[in-house]
């Protein structure tokens, strides 16, 4: 079944991929590596330091940025906050959101993005941890088949890299480059928030 899924993913990448020319592909923050797993689970992990700030002044920067993310535009309907305790310094949150691959006037291809993300806080630090990455991929509606697609199965070293360790077309080049990009942006808007304080 995997097999006839890539194969229509990789027809629909081959009429909507982003211009090569655009994207650095060969980056090593995509290549092998740059996806860790966890027990056989994907987990983006990174600490933070914010020295000269308390843990409540943290929280109350990452809660409000938290919020941001289930208020945003391409929020959708099963964003909810998990877990709350200033006392324990940990935010958790489910986010659905949109994960743009190509638009323009005439194409958008776009993937529902699902991920948990949590927050660890103390006393100048956070750790912040992106898991539980799951996609709804549009073209797939027509399928009549189950079309929630697990981070494990597409964008790990082994289902998105090719034998020669470049990206191959749908789960490398599309997911794998896409949910990298992503996190990577809700890192660095957490630690602008938590440093700036809002």
């Amino acid at each position: 079944m995997k097999h006839i899924l890539f194969a229509l993913f990789s027809l629909i990448a081959s009429l909507s991929a982003l211009p090569c020319h655009a994207q650095d592909y060969n980056s090593p923050k995509y290549l092998a590596g740059a996806v860790p797993t966890t027990n056989g689970f994907v987990v983006f992990s990174e600490r933070a330091e914010v020295p000269g700030r308390s843990r409540s002044e943290i929280f109350s920067a990452l809660e409000n940025y938290t919020k941001s993310l289930l208020d945003s535009e391409v929020s959708g309907t099963q964003c909810r906050i998990t877990e709350l305790t200033p006392e324990q310094g940990i935010i958790a949150a489910s986010i659905e959101e949109e994960l743009t691959f190509r638009r323009n006037n005439w194409v958008h291809d776009y993937a529902r993005f699902f991920y948990q993300i949590v927050f660890e806080i103390e006393d100048g630090a956070y750790t912040a941890t992106l898991r539980r990455i799951r996609y709804l991929y549009s073209p797939m509606d027509m399928t009549g088949i189950d079309n929630t697609m697990t981070a494990e199965d597409w964008i790990t070293d082994k289902e998105a890299l090719n034998r020669k360790g470049k990206l191959n077309k749908v789960g490398g080049k599309k997911f794998r480059f896409a949910t990298i990009n992503r996190k990577d942006e809700i890192f660095a808007q957490a630690l602008m928030a938590a440093k700036a304080g809002k």
